[in-house]
């Protein structure tokens, strides 16, 4: 009787319901805005962010000598409701470069360099309720352009961090660019004499497409860039997200993002139930079952 009641049971289950399961959705560079909406359910998400890497450069004949600043990460929790459009930026690198002038930065504030001097790395960055800068909810800051020349050099700064590491200067002489902070772009390193290096600005490097400058890093402020050495990292920023981190110098190449959400439970999934003529046959035959059960247990008694 108790297999029988169990399996009337299950026959009269009209839907089950499977549970919630962790979700991934990876952005790599492609020198454009992306978007991405967030399903239904989903009130939060998790953020991983990652700059791009300064430009590496060339000295007047030879091997790479210095690496462009390496792109720093932001990561926490955002709140978002379902439909929401997140608006995605994924940092660019700078180009190697040698002999040339301009040298771009990369996509998303990195500044330019010039002949002997890479551009900074762009930030990677989320925005929410619009495309503005203002709109920024998380920023991983990009590494500033490396700078070589004959003999002076100095590698890019690393994106942050809070604040952007300061570029190096390996032959004395020269001031590199400062790393961007939470309230102000990074300082301009030395100029050339006549042409002065730039300061970073908010999302932006400092850019100084000429004769062996190394360019700022992009970032929530971007890094500075410098003469003779290597330009400053852009800095991160996370006051957007809860229970927010930042690490500098992690990324090489171009940036990434990566959203981690949990899936919304999934909608009931019908079970065909008997119809009543089955029912009734069902019925018919456990009253069976349980007419000769009893009239079993008469039989004993008698």
């Amino acid at each position: 009787m108790i297999g029988k009641k169990a399996l009337l049971a299950a026959a009269l289950l009209g839907a089950v319901a499977s549970g919630a399961s962790a979700a991934t959705a990876t952005f790599s560079y492609t020198g454009a805005a992306q978007t991405w909406t967030v399903p239904a359910g989903v009130t939060q998400v998790t953020l991983d962010l990652r700059g791009a890497q300064g430009g590496g450069s060339y000295p007047c004949s030879g091997a790479r000598q210095e690496d462009g600043g390496l792109g720093g990460q932001a990561q926490g929790t955002l709140a978002v409701t379902p439909g929401q459009v997140l608006n995605l930026y994924v940092g660019g690198q700078a180009v190697d470069v040698g002999n040339i002038t301009p040298a771009p930065g990369g996509f998303n504030g990195g500044g330019d360099g010039g002949q002997y001097g890479a551009g900074g790395g762009g930030a990677t960055d989320v925005r929410l309720g619009g495309t503005a800068l203002a709109n920024r909810v998380a920023v991983a800051g990009g590494g500033g352009g490396g700078n070589t020349g004959c003999p002076d050099h100095g590698a890019g700064g690393n994106g942050g961090g809070l604040s952007g590491d300061p570029g190096t200067n390996l032959s004395g002489g020269y001031t590199p660019g400062g790393g961007g902070t939470q309230s102000a772009g990074g300082v301009a390193g030395s100029g050339d004499g006549s042409t002065a290096a730039s300061a970073g600005q908010l999302g932006l490097g400092g850019s100084t497409p000429t004769y062996h400058f190394g360019g700022g890093g992009g970032g929530y402020y971007g890094g500075g860039s410098a003469y003779g050495a290597g330009g400053g990292g852009g800095s991160s920023y996370i006051a957007g997200l809860s229970g927010g981190s930042t690490t500098p110098g992690v990324q090489s190449g171009n940036g990434s993002i990566v959203i981690t959400y949990a899936d919304a439970v999934a909608a009931p999934v019908a079970v065909p139930t008997m119809g009543a003529g089955m029912l009734m046959l069902l019925a018919a035959a456990l009253a069976a079952v349980g007419a000769g059960h009893s009239a079993r247990q008469r039989r004993r008694r008698g």
